[in-house]
């Protein structure tokens, strides 16, 4: 699907740069520029951009600024904020309203990084009611400032664990739940370990990520029970789609995906409790997909995340799924003994399991 860009920067030889790349990442989309950080209207015209990209410090006016003329103006549009300044008060403010924050200088793979998102979000198919409620009317963190730090070090060449481990100490309550979860029976490992650096390579960093992305972000919600409980119901899911995929027979790696999926798919239970917090009424929502499988997916889209992930948690939502897909059946099975459901669907559901291992576990699992 064809989209329309709009860079902003007063800097006549960055904003050429960022239509070049852009130019070579999509030569099909419409790409407009505008060094006037007021006047990007008199760009525009008529046209409805898809996405913008706006530099932080200008002259005339701060891009963060800019950003939210744009949340108001076209509720639709992702916005993208461009600095060369990543303290946690650049952080915190463009967070209010930018779905992306990138690090001057940049390369091409972060320009197509936002490219993909906004494509998988476009061909999505969403009602435009409920995408500008998704893309503006959720005034929900942005992408923590330690887990852009993680994923920042972890997608370097050659990672780092040592580096990673001392991003990561700064954050006392992370740091411990990753040492909890490597030494715990799901790791198999028989000496405990106190070091993070072992905790982190016996972890892998895509779990490292994951962890560190649904825990920042619960920090950022206001300090109630239950955003802790919901975050706590997510590390449970995790464990409980271990057992299932063991039984169900899964490989290795498909395994790794569903516990990184269950995790992940915790985010759209924190966004519905801020929502609710908040007074914020969504519009009706797709058939057979639920309220918190949506909200992890559009969170998890605007923030870059793997696509195969986002899928399997929507997936996991729609029952025409559950006897298609076996990883999708694992990670809906997991949800249902954390989040509970009727005594009587639970029943139906494990007569129609034809994996009597599978079956077993979920009898015998206290639900």
């Amino acid at each position: 699907m064809k989209a329309t860009v709009l860079f902003i920067d007063d800097d006549p030889f960055m904003l050429k740069a960022l239509e070049r790349i852009a130019r070579l990442l999509r030569p099909d989309w419409t790409i407009l520029t505008c060094h006037e950080p007021k006047g990007w209207q008199a760009v525009l015209q008529d046209v409805r951009p898809d996405i913008v990209f706006c530099d932080y410090l200008m002259p005339a006016c701060k891009g963060d600024l800019v950003l939210a003329e744009f949340r108001n103006r076209f509720p639709h549009c992702l916005r993208v904020l461009l600095t060369g300044d990543l303290s946690e008060q650049i952080i915190s403010d463009a967070s209010r309203d930018a779905h992306f924050v990138l690090c001057k200088p940049f390369h091409h793979a972060d320009i197509d990084a936002v490219f993909v998102a906004l494509s998988r979000l476009l061909n999505f198919n969403l009602p435009d009611e409920l995408r500008a409620k998704l893309t503006s009317g959720l005034r929900l963190p942005g992408l923590p400032l330690i887990a852009r730090k993680v994923r920042s070090t972890i997608r370097q060449p050659e990672v780092n664990i040592h580096e990673l481990a001392v991003v990561i100490s700064h954050d006392t309550v992370i740091s411990a739940r990753l040492v909890q979860l490597a030494n715990s029976a799901f790791m198999g490992f028989k000496h405990p370990t106190h070091s993070l650096a072992v905790c982190l390579m016996r972890l892998g960093t895509s779990l490292v990520e994951v962890i560190v992305t649904a825990m920042a972000l619960e920090a950022q919600l206001p300090e109630h029970a239950h955003y802790r409980a919901a975050n706590e119901k997510a590390f449970q899911q995790a464990t409980i789609s271990q057992a299932l995929s063991e039984a169900q027979g899964l490989e290795h790696d498909e395994q790794e995906k569903i516990f990184t999926a269950a995790i992940l798919s915790g985010l759209g239970r924190l966004a519905k409790l801020a929502l609710q917090d908040q007074q914020v009424e969504l519009p009706e929502l797709l058939p057979g997909i639920k309220t918190e499988a949506l909200l992890s997916w559009y969170l998890l889209t605007s923030w870059g995340y793997q696509e195969d992930i986002i899928q399997l948690i929507l997936d996991a939502s729609n029952e025409n799924y559950l006897q298609q897909d076996e990883s999708a059946l694992v990670l809906a099975l997991s949800g249902y003994l954390v989040d509970g459901i009727s005594q009587e669907y639970f029943k139906s559901l494990i007569e129609k399991l034809p994996n009597k291992a599978l079956k077993k576990v979920m009898q015998d699992w206290p639900h």
